[in-house]
């Protein structure tokens, strides 16, 4: 931190048993900027809890939190950086609050050039003739913290970017921590009235250990030489340089790369394009590495006039840990299940809540909440609008959102709202699924494999259509996913003992599918070659008819067969109602494995090798083999004989 007195230690690190000891000595300007402090907020809070002695908390509730936003905004930077942190909150605050504080703006008046320059100096230790060729003569942005020039380096002539910190930044940061922290218990106590136990002391003390990594620039600095490490061989993606060697705590410079908002007004196609690049970005550095940028709003993220993306401003980042990525997939599956008592055991299990609280009351809180969202249609269906119903769930009952889930909150609600700017229709939930797919499909922690064995079986039967589902948004979506090696992780989960309760089921289920692709093409082919067969003249030749009337008894007419699966099932019907479904099936997944990495003859034959070396794997294979003339046997017994066909293979796919 540094302070009044000068520097106090080598970098700006959250000690509040220093921070008392240092201010003890102040007490005269901190009794000051306490009372400019307390004085609204302490008003503020006494007419919340009125309204709620009055009964009229809810009807006032977007009226104070407008009055929260007002006085948050005034109040400095470490106060408006409190304000966007507890805009991800929805476990402190309620929704209304929430959607004030995400219109927080941190854009202040910048401080004067004279000063600004002769900081730049004292940080580099030289003058800035030294260093730089030329530097603007207004600043190009400035916010709460620090304001940027573009300028030129001297020698190599290198266009740079230089965020030089406001002046007694530090200073002004620390008095008001610690201010808030001597006064979160007086208003832990009023805010009682809410049948909360909120620990605000926690919370400003979690909000302190933020705020001084993002006012440490060498801190941002080493953000962005591991963002631009991990991400920045990521098609359409750019990450600027950093020159080490003229940053500080107290000044970064960074390579300056042109480009406009990505949310800039003016319509581009590019910028669609760049939508699905950034969303994609995001999820792999949540989900994949576990490194990400937690504040991907507008102004940090620019278009560039080759059509890439360019990401700025690393002083916000957050990481998680393997552990904390499988929660996060693991929720999304729970919810795509609806399976709420399991959602409320994985939240417990992480720790949202306090040991041994009875979940039942929020499955049931759940159950009333989620289903009309989820169930709602692609137009209707967005990220707020869940966050929102969860939300509510939290601020109900005693949750205690970690530091790295809020970051994710504000990362892919920042996120949608960028999206939607630039494309009105996009849906990050439709375009995060296929990455959590192919992330279930690829990795191999017990906690996935549980999650995977929920998404893709019901009472041990397969889903189907779900598998396909997922194999499909994962191919076409994900880059990285390898089909071979999900084939083989899928197998050796199915050949395991925790697939015991699947093998069961699996073969019967293999032979309704199978058999229906094999008669499906066999009446589709055969269709399309009767539709041909006619003589010179246009004369049908004498086999059609009757070959046309044995397929419909085999139960797919050539109407039916070759109007239905060449649009991918949604063309025309037979007129018993059925299309060739199977034929859709096939096409999809030829589509899949002709796109895939990871799909040749070598990992076909080592899954072969697999199955044929495992007794329960040549069980399953000999059970469909015998399954499948079964099914040939009574189907031409059935059509030698007259009988009606069966249609065990046509049942509907889960």
């Amino acid at each position: 931190v540094a302070a009044a007195g000068g520097p106090l230690a080598a970098s700006p690190r959250y000690d509040s048993a220093f921070a008392d000891e240092f201010f003890a000595t102040k007490r005269a300007a901190v009794l000051r900027r306490q009372a400019a402090i307390a004085a609204p907020l302490t008003a503020f809070v006494g007419r919340v809890v009125l309204d709620y002695q009055l009964g009229r908390a809810q009807t006032n509730r977007r009226k104070r939190a407008r009055e929260f936003l007002a006085i948050i905004s005034g109040l400095g930077p470490a106060f408006i950086k409190a304000g966007q942190a507890l805009a991800s909150r929805p476990d402190l605050l309620p929704t209304e609050y929430l959607e004030e504080l995400q219109k927080l703006q941190d854009r202040v008046e910048p401080f004067g050039n004279e000063e600004a320059m002769a900081l730049v100096e004292a940080e580099l230790g030289r003058s800035i003739e030294d260093v730089f060729e030329s530097v603007g003569v207004e600043p190009v942005a400035a916010a709460s913290i620090g304001q940027v020039y573009k300028a030129t380096l001297k020698g190599s002539g290198k266009a740079v970017a230089v965020k030089i910190q406001r002046p007694k930044c530090e200073e002004v940061v620390a008095m008001d921590i610690y201010i808030l922290r001597n006064l979160s218990g007086v208003f832990s106590r009023m805010l009682g009235v809410f049948n909360k136990d909120i620990n605000l002391q926690s919370i400003v003390e979690e909000f302190g250990k933020l705020i001084y990594e993002e006012i440490d620039y060498l801190a941002e600095a080493k953000n962005a030489i591991r963002f631009k490490e991990l991400y920045g061989k990521t098609p359409q993606v750019v990450v600027p340089d950093v020159y080490l060697e003229y940053s500080t705590r107290r000044l970064i410079v960074m390579e300056w790369i042109d480009g406009v908002r990505l949310t800039s007004k003016q319509p581009s196609e590019k910028n669609s394009q760049l939508v699905q690049t950034v969303v994609q970005c995001s999820l792999r550095q949540i989900l994949s590495n576990g490194f990400f940028h937690a504040d991907p709003h507008g102004g940090n993220l620019l278009a560039t006039s080759d059509g890439q993306l360019c990401y700025l401003d690393f002083g916000m980042m957050s990481e998680v840990t393997p552990e904390q990525r499988y929660g996060i997939i693991e929720a999304v599956v729970h919810l795509v299940n609806q399976d709420y008592r399991s959602l409320a055991s994985l939240y417990s299990r992480l720790g949202f809540l306090p040991p041994g609280f009875n979940t039942e009351p929020i499955v049931i809180a759940l159950e009333d909440a989620l289903p009309d969202v989820l169930s709602a249609s692609v137009e209707e269906f967005n990220f707020k609008s869940v966050i929102d119903k969860l939300g509510a769930i939290f601020f109900m009952f005693p949750f205690s959102l970690p530091p790295y889930y809020t970051a994710i909150l504000r990362c892919l609600g920042v996120l949608e709202g960028v999206a939607i700017q630039v494309d009105p229709k996009f849906k990050i939930i439709n375009n995060a699924y296929p990455f959590v797919a192919s992330q279930l499909l690829s990795e191999s922690a017990p906690e996935l494999e549980n999650a995977l064995q929920s998404l893709l079986f019901s009472n041990g039967k397969p889903r189907w259509s779900r598998l396909e589902n997922l194999l499909e948004g994962a191919s076409d979506t994900s880059d990285d996913f390898d089909l071979g090696a999900a084939a083989e992780g899928l197998l050796d989960f199915v050949l395991s003992p925790r697939g015991a309760e699947i093998r069961y089921t699996l073969a019967d289920s293999l032979v309704n599918e199978i058999d229906l692709i094999l008669s499906d093409s066999a009446a589709f082919y055969t269709a399309q070659a009767l539709q041909s067969a006619t003589a010179p003249f246009g004369v049908r030749l004498p086999f059609a008819a009757p070959a046309a009337s044995l397929l419909a008894r085999l139960g797919t007419s050539p109407g039916a067969a070759s109007a239905g699966s060449r649009r991918g099932g949604g063309g025309d019907s037979a007129p018993d109602g059925r299309s060739p479904r199977g034929i859709d099936h096939a096409e999809r997944l030829a589509k899949m494995l002709r796109n895939s990495r990871g799909v040749n003859p070598e990992v076909g034959a080592r899954l072969a090798r697999r199955v044929a070396a495992d007794p329960e794997g040549m069980r399953i294979v000999v059970e469909i083999a015998v399954g499948l003339a079964e099914r040939a046997t009574a189907r031409a017994l059935r059509l030698v004989f007259g009988l009606p066909m069966r249609t065990e293979a046509r049942r509907g796919r889960s």
